[in-house]
């Protein structure tokens, strides 16, 4: 199990190193910045990678370890080698309930207006892309607001995504391993900001995950090509759900932690049972 890092949180590749261990499995850290690319340190058929980091240079690394007949998480024959560049669009193609979200790259005031309109009015959200943690999502609750972000945006050429505002809605995380929905947790919000967070109140924790939860979230991981993610769900009052994003990797050990759930077994286990499809070393 070559488990590829990059300033992770430390707790990640403990609990994926116990989890090998309890299941005789090799696990070998690879640190991405002292890699040195040679390629007697390709891996082979029946080996496990995962890279938990996601640093550019954790991915550079995994692409050049993975080798035909290598499991992976990535769904795809190509492995690392392939990425799903818009996942907004790869969700409503598979049909998976998001919100409204439209990408903005003008500062045209009209146009702007009718953004409004097809997302229900202000307030909405924006996204800039490349952020974590909530940094880069803001509510911006009138169109004065929205004009002066969007010249903001245009400025810096970035391209930023608006979406509907979901009022009175709880935001779950989904763990989803395989096919399965491993964990969840409801975030919660502070007084004075709408972005959410996870805290370490036990009852915010389940390791039985409500089956509408279990199957969009599922079913987001499934649409992006992965077999494990964080799975980011609204649910609304009215039983509506939307899936905000599908994160891969993710931090998974705060709800192995809290609930006792081994997902990083399972995770494990799941590559394991995956090398035995894919490599031909057990054809």
């Amino acid at each position: 199990f070559a488990c590829v890092d990059d300033g992770v949180p430390e707790e990640t590749p403990r609990l994926l190193a116990e989890a090998c261990e309890k299941r005789g499995i090799a696990f070998v850290p690879v640190e991405a910045r002292a890699f040195d690319f040679a390629p007697a340190r390709r891996l082979g058929p029946g080996d496990l990678l995962y890279t938990p980091a996601v640093s550019t240079a954790a991915r550079y690394v995994e692409q050049f370890l993975w080798t035909e007949g290598v499991a992976t998480f990535h769904a795809d024959p190509s492995g690392p080698l392939f990425a799903i560049a818009a996942p907004i669009a790869a969700f409503e193609q598979a049909g998976v309930p998001t919100p409204r979200t439209i990408p903005c790259a003008t500062t045209d005031r009209a146009l702007l207006r009718r953004f409004v309109e097809e997302l229900g009015g202000v307030p909405v959200v924006a996204k800039l892309l490349g952020g974590s943690g909530g940094v880069g999502v803001l509510r911006l609750d009138s169109l004065a607001s929205l004009f002066s972000f969007v010249d903001h945006a245009a400025a810096t050429g970035q391209v930023p995504l608006l979406s509907a505002f979901v009022d009175r809605a709880e935001h779950h995380r989904v763990v989803v391993v395989g096919e399965r929905a491993v964990a969840a947790y409801r975030n919660r919000t502070d007084d004075d900001d709408f972005r959410t967070h996870a805290t370490s109140q036990p009852g915010d924790y389940s390791a039985e995950v409500d089956p509408a939860l279990a199957r969009v979230a599922v079913a987001a991981a499934r649409a992006l090509r992965v077999e494990t993610a964080g799975v980011d769900v609204l649910a609304h009052p009215s039983g509506r759900l939307y899936v905000l994003e599908a994160n891969f990797p993710c931090y998974f050990p705060q709800a192995q932690l809290v609930t006792g759930v081994d997902i990083a077994g399972a995770m494990v286990e799941h590559l394991i049972e995956k090398a035995e499809r894919v490599s031909p070393a057990h054809r």
